[in-house]
């Protein structure tokens, strides 16, 4: 056989390969190297150029990657002696995390995931300096990427075996482990999601963030802990993909595209999508409603000084036990394909955000949370109330900045949380009740009540009619196992996910017109100095959104009349069931937003000013048993109100009680 018969190696066909397909790459890289040290290669044109090479680096990674690298050398355009990353993408081998066991060792594999925490970055020894104790030469040797430092064996000089690693001398490489999970939607009911280990090199570092949607591409390897001597996997990474975060990555097929835009143009849409919204539940159409344009959501803007108006809708569901809010939620977790669901007894602030955790070394390093997951999708929250009031203060700049900003064990950064939350909450004394103000019957502050675009107050009401009907609902289910969709799930899903990709509506100048005038025809009722407020610009970009959300809805580019109507009705029923003060007869905001409504405040005020009296009439102390018949008798006040009007001014330090019984203002 003569030498140019010779079969070629992947050495021979990976010069070629770069002398020809790549050619033009390979001048841009080493143009701007030592800056620049990646080549990245797509798979495709690889397998395209030879196929047996491409499947070779699918067996056997180490071995071509290295011959890629040389080739590189060899060819040399510019003369520059670079060492490049040959890094190659759009591998077709993608595999689930949970399916990468032990017969992928050694093999180049790529796999989907959610980045959960990265480790600080270290230097590694890639290429060691050792002296021979013995004659005191110097030798290089090659390092694992494990990190333990291999010696030479032998001297050749003077045959020793004793070497002095001279640190200083040898060559580092930064590094840096990370840690991936399987994605939210891949996993069915009940399943812990697998994670995985990654290890990160050179220009590889700080490329990853906790929350971050990535496809890994890499060689799986395997090590063993030196402290429990087991082997544990992990993908020493070749290439990062992040993944454009929408609502999902379904695959929509022609035939799915041209059913949905049939479906668009049905003019009953609106009906169809809130009946399939949780229809194992009966009832609660508003909520429904709410919870189907929270699905599509509004319409996110940048604006020029680089302020970020949100698009998600948030909303809380107050109500007695047992009318099916915790079933809602998990429907919602389930059809949602990015989503979070998490109760708030068990979630604590560093679950919902983030959380600090040491590595494998010692350091820190940041895990993300429930809100970090959910990014660019829904985070279902049950049981807000029963949170830990330092846990829940984590929510404050999740739900209106849309980020998470965390100082914790020496670690600073920002992390996005850009979900719509659904909430649930019971009310503190087990049932609602109408005439108290809402922040009084839920254990949440005023801020975290003001952040949600919409509150719904659902009660447990006897009612003949309605129970009989409920029951029977109940009933059938139970007997038949079967729901009714208008809308299968499955379509229902690939519908918004469709809309949320290709639809960004706009205002109109009528949509304008019609939240120009509500908003300013509601103000005006508060007008008055001694009027409530009765709505804030909060609620009108709320409605804003709601309006977007319901032409997104309706696959429409354009928010109109119609869409602006929808979103007022539904904030209008819900400032009646939480604003409504009774007192006055009008929405008071501060009621819906956890504040103290203003005709508690006008009493609170009336009753300081009795004290006052009651103070000169008594020798400077006012008796609580004549303020209380005063308040009772000449303004109508229960015994009730006036107990804890009073609590509320002692507790800000506006009276005092000097001896039991008597009360003074302090002066």
């Amino acid at each position: 056989m003569s030498s140019n018969d010779k079969p070629k190696t992947s050495l021979d066909k990976f010069e070629e390969f770069f002398s020809t397909t790549y050619k033009d790459d390979v001048f841009e890289v080493l143009e701007k190297y030592p800056d620049e040290k990646s080549l990245v290669i797509d798979y495709n044109n690889l397998e395209m150029f030879d196929p047996d090479l491409a499947d070779l680096l699918i067996d056997k990674p180490e071995e071509v990657i290295t011959a890629s690298q040389k080739a590189v050398k060899n060819i040399d355009p510019l003369m520059k002696d670079a060492v490049l990353n040959i890094r190659f993408k759009n591998l077709t081998n993608v595999i689930p995390l949970s399916d990468l066991l032990s017969k992928y060792i050694g093999k180049f594999v790529a796999a989907d995931g959610i980045v959960r925490k990265t480790d600080e970055i270290r230097p590694r020894i890639e290429v060691g300096m050792f002296e021979c104790r013995g004659c005191a030469r110097q030798w290089e040797q090659e390092q694992p990427a494990t990190g333990n430092i291999v010696s030479p064996s032998l001297c050749p000089e003077c045959g020793g075996r004793s070497f002095k690693p001279l640190l200083d001398d040898s060559k580092y490489i930064d590094t840096q482990s990370a840690r991936m999970q399987e994605p939210l939607e891949n996993l069915s009911g009940g399943t812990e999601p697998k994670q995985m280990l990654l290890v990160l090199e050179d220009d590889l570092v700080d490329c990853l963030n906790p929350g971050d949607k990535v496809r890994i591409t890499g060689t799986l390897k395997t090590f063993r802990e030196e402290r429990t001597g087991r082997f544990k996997n992990y993908l020493y990474v070749n290439h990062i993909e992040h993944l454009v975060q929408e609502f999902e990555e379904l695959k929509l097929s022609e035939e799915d595209e041209e059913k949905i835009i049939e479906l668009s143009k049905d003019p009953h849409i609106h009906d169809k999508i809130i009946n399939s919204t949780a229809p194992s539940i009966r009832g609660y159409r508003e909520v429904k409603e709410a919870i189907a344009l929270q699905l599509f959501g509004g319409a996110v803007k940048e604006l020029e000084d680089g302020t970020r108006l949100r698009g998600d809708i948030h909303i809380l569901i107050v109500g007695d036990p047992g009318i099916g809010k915790s079933q809602i939620l998990k429907y919602v977790s389930k059809l949602a394909p990015r989503s979070v669901y998490t109760s708030g007894k068990g979630t604590s602030g560093a679950g919902l955000t983030a959380a600090a955790v040491r590595d494998e070394l010692g350091g820190w390093s940041l895990e993300a949370g429930a809100l970090v997951l959910g990014d660019q999708g829904n985070v279902c929250v049950d049981e807000l109330d029963k949170m830990r009031s330092e846990d829940r203060s984590a929510l404050h700049e999740a739900l209106e900045q849309q980020t998470v900003s965390i100082a914790k064990a020496g670690i600073m950064a920002t992390l996005n949380t850009r979900c719509a939350v659904l909430a649930a909450a019971n009310p503190k004394f087990g049932r609602f009740d109408r005439y108290k103000a809402i922040a009084e019957q839920i254990d949440l502050p005023a801020p975290i009540l003001s952040r949600f675009d919409l509150t719904f107050v659902i009660e447990d009401k006897p009612n003949v009619e309605n129970d009989r009907k409920l029951a029977q609902h109940i009933l059938k289910i139970h007997q038949n196992n079967t729901v009714n969709y208008e809308i299968e799930p499955e379509l229902l899903r690939k519908y918004i996910a469709y809309a949320r990709r290709n639809v960004q509506p706009v205002l109109t100048d009528e949509a304008n017109k019609v939240l120009e005038e509500f908003y300013v025809s509601v103000r005006s009722g508060g007008i008055e100095d001694e009027a409530p407020v009765p709505i804030t610009a909060r609620q009108l970009e709320a409605i804003i959104r709601l309006a977007e959300a319901s032409a997104k809805l309706q696959l429409k580019d354009k928010v109109e009349a119609e869409d602006a109507h929808r979103a007022i009705r539904l904030q209008q029923t819900c400032l009646r069931q939480v604003g409504y003060d009774p007192d006055t007869d009008t929405i008071d905001i501060d009621r819906v937003e956890g504040r103290t409504p203003k005709s508690d405040r006008d009493k609170i005020n009336k009753i300081v000013e009795v004290i006052v009296n009651l103070q000169e009439e008594y020798n400077g102390n006012a008796p609580m048993e004549t303020l209380k018949n005063i308040m009772v008798d000449e303004y109508d006040m229960s015994e009730e109100k006036v107990e804890s009007s009073v609590r509320q001014l002692k507790s800000k330090g506006i009276i005092y009680e000097p001896t039991n019984g008597y009360l003074r203002r302090v002066d």
